[in-house]
């Protein structure tokens, strides 16, 4: 199915209630929710810009609270798997899949479908890697 910003809204509305649309747009639409993995709950911005040919652009998530952070037993150890948000140090930016191998092409896939649930997904990895230190989400390293 054609993904436009009116589709990708209802597809949220409908598999993701809880979260409402902070922003929206022709070619853009934004949303906040709560998403609880495991132990904590945690407040998601996803943003999504549906643009022409010839590079569609992945969408950007960041957890807004709480605030992630590095584990207590080794402070100078990176968050796996998150890229530098150069508008926000404390924000992170998630990384979900892998570009060169994975795609997300907004203008065919679901956020709803993909990138939430893939979120939880991620969520839940960073819980397990602050209480063992491993990261059982597999993925490619590229810190």
């Amino acid at each position: 199915m054609k993904q436009t910003a009116v589709t990708q809204v209802r597809q949220m509305r409908g598999k993701w209630p809880g979260f409402r649309v902070a922003l929206r747009k022709k070619d853009r639409v934004c949303w906040e929710g709560e998403l609880r993995p495991i132990q904590k709950t945690y407040t998601v911005r996803v943003a999504l810009r549906l643009v022409p040919e010839p590079v569609p652009l992945n969408p950007i998530v960041v957890v807004l609270r709480p605030l992630l952070h590095g584990r207590v037993e080794n402070p100078d150890e990176a968050i796996p798997h998150v890229y530098t948000n150069p508008a926000n140090l404390l924000l992170p930016l998630l990384c979900l899949f892998h570009p060169p191998t994975d795609r997300f092409d907004p203008r065919r896939d679901s956020v709803a479908d993909t990138i939430v649930p893939w979120t939880t997904e991620w969520l839940a990895c960073y819980e397990g890697w602050l209480a063992t230190g491993t990261w059982f989400g597999g993925g490619v390293s590229h810190g």
